[in-house]
Order: structure tokens, then C-alpha cells, then sequence
């Protein structure tokens, strides 16, 4: 009797080795997202966002995509918050991108953010297990800077995840999963073509691509939760060469923010 039990107490912690050995079924999703046969971006393009909560705008950003080297592509964006929000709650912020048009994989990022009192500086280190993030505060009582480690097969940062996304086929019902590092935390978005259709854009009509998105954080032993503030998201693409976002609504706990393409160059 004692030894049917040893054995099958044994059986048990082996099983339990092996589910936790074994990759999560999201990560199993996001490591079989493979380049799709899209054409890459314009060597050159810039484009000019606005930003807002319900419908009012309160911030701007300039993004522009190049290829740097070979299949080396930086992207960088310079933005901060405007009008009233400004003098609300200043920020100006500055991000580089080094992306790897082989997998469209994140080599380097760097984030640096002016706030009216302090200022946030971080770079990552993207390998192919994770992220290597190495974060200065200059705010009081912040702490020394330091390097921490987030471990994720597949973690990309916003610029690479983007890239990667606009070359898939994007059929309607396709479904995508990105596991994505925008700075202190990971997070599992994961979007669906929901179809083609007319969207109305400078006063006039654009065939965009409509994709439906969902968040969830991933904690550092791999599980998912929901995102404590995002509810639902919808992203409008343009259904064209270029493929960029003129539009994002995003559904959060207080309302809903935006992002709207006001202009574009292509070279």
C-alpha cells in the first residue's frame, strides 16, 4: 500500500514537472507568428499622430520609419502632451528603435522622458529569450539605476510588433499574438482581422483593414491576467502598400483614448 502510494504520489509530481516545463499555449501562439510575404514599408516615411481622451486631444507625436543597413530599420519617434493636458501633466518623450527585418526581431530601444520634475531614461537589450532593461529615475526617493531581466519567448518591443503584424496576410477571421515589452512590463496583445471596410479620413473615404485588439499582462512566471485598465481596443489599417494606423480606439476603465494619423511622406 505504501509503495502504490509513493508511486503514485511520484506520478504526480512528474506530471506536474512537465506542465510546468511545458510552454503556455499563448506562447506557443506568438513563437509560430512567422514574417508573412508582405512587402516591407517605404525605405523612408514619416507620419504625424495625435493623441486623446474622449475625443478631446491632448497630446502629439512625429514617427519616422527608415532602413538603416541592409535589413537594419530604426524607428523613431519624438512626442509629447499639448494644450490643456499640458499644463496638466508635462511630458516630452523620445524613443529609438533598431529593428531586424530578418523576423522583424527588436535588437535595441531607447526611451528617454521629460517630465515637468524628473526624468526616465531606459534602454533594452532584446535576445532571444527576453528583454535586458536598464531604467534611470531621476525623480527623489526613485533608487539607484539599475538592469532587470524579463524572460518571454518572442518579446518584441511596440516599433518590431507593429512590423511584424503589418506583414502578415491579414485575411478576415485571421488571429495574431504578439507578446510585447513597451517598458516595465510584458504584455500579450492579441488582435483578429475583423474585416475590410470604408473609413471616413480626411474628408474622405479609405478602404482600411479593421482589427480588434486584447491585452492581457504577463506576469514573470508566465501567466497571463487581464489588463487592469484596457478593455477592448479596435486599430482602422490602411488597405494599401504602406499599411499604417490611422486610427486606434482604445477602451480603458475612464473612457476612451485615441490615436489618429493627421499626416504622412513618403520617400
Amino acid at each position: 500500500m505504501g509503495c502504490a502510494t509513493e508511486r503514485a504520489a511520484a506520478a504526480v509530481f512528474l506530471a506536474l514537472l512537465v506542465a510546468a516545463a511545458a510552454p503556455a499555449a499563448w506562447q506557443e501562439d506568438v513563437l509560430a507568428l512567422n514574417p508573412g510575404g508582405f512587402p516591407p514599408p517605404p525605405a523612408e516615411l514619416s507620419a504625424r499622430y495625435v493623441f486623446g481622451w474622449s475625443g478631446i486631444e491632448a497630446a502629439g507625436a512625429s514617427v519616422h520609419l527608415g532602413r538603416r543597413d541592409g535589413e537594419l530599420w530604426q524607428c523613431e519617434v519624438r512626442g509629447g502632451t499639448t494644450g490643456l493636458a499640458r499644463s496638466l501633466w508635462k511630458l516630452d518623450a523620445d524613443y529609438t528603435a533598431n529593428v531586424d527585418e530578418a523576423g522583424w526581431r527588436s535588437l535595441s530601444t531607447r526611451l528617454v522622458e521629460n517630465y515637468r520634475h524628473h526624468r526616465v531614461e531606459q534602454e533594452f537589450e532584446f535576445h532571444a529569450d527576453g528583454v535586458r532593461e536598464w531604467r534611470k529615475n531621476t525623480k527623489p526617493g526613485a533608487g539607484p539605476a539599475k538592469w532587470r531581466e524579463f524572460k518571454a519567448p518572442g518579446l518584441r518591443d511596440m516599433a518590431a510588433a507593429l512590423l511584424l503584424a503589418r506583414s502578415q496576410p491579414l485575411r478576415t477571421g485571421d488571429a495574431l499574438s504578439l507578446a510585447v515589452f513597451p517598458g516595465e512590463g510584458m504584455y500579450l496583445v492579441r488582435a483578429k482581422v475583423e474585416g475590410r471596410e470604408k473609413l471616413r479620413w480626411h474628408d474622405r473615404e479609405r478602404d482600411v483593414i479593421r482589427l480588434s485588439l486584447e491585452i492581457d499582462a504577463i506576469k514573470k512566471d508566465g501567466a497571463t491576467e487581464p489588463h487592469r485598465k484596457f478593455q477592448r481596443g479596435t486599430v482602422w489599417v490602411s488597405d494599401d502598400d504602406i499599411r499604417l494606423p490611422l486610427r486606434v480606439e482604445v477602451k480603458v476603465f475612464i473612457g476612451y483614448v485615441f490615436a489618429e494619423l493627421v499626416d504622412i511622406a513618403v520617400k
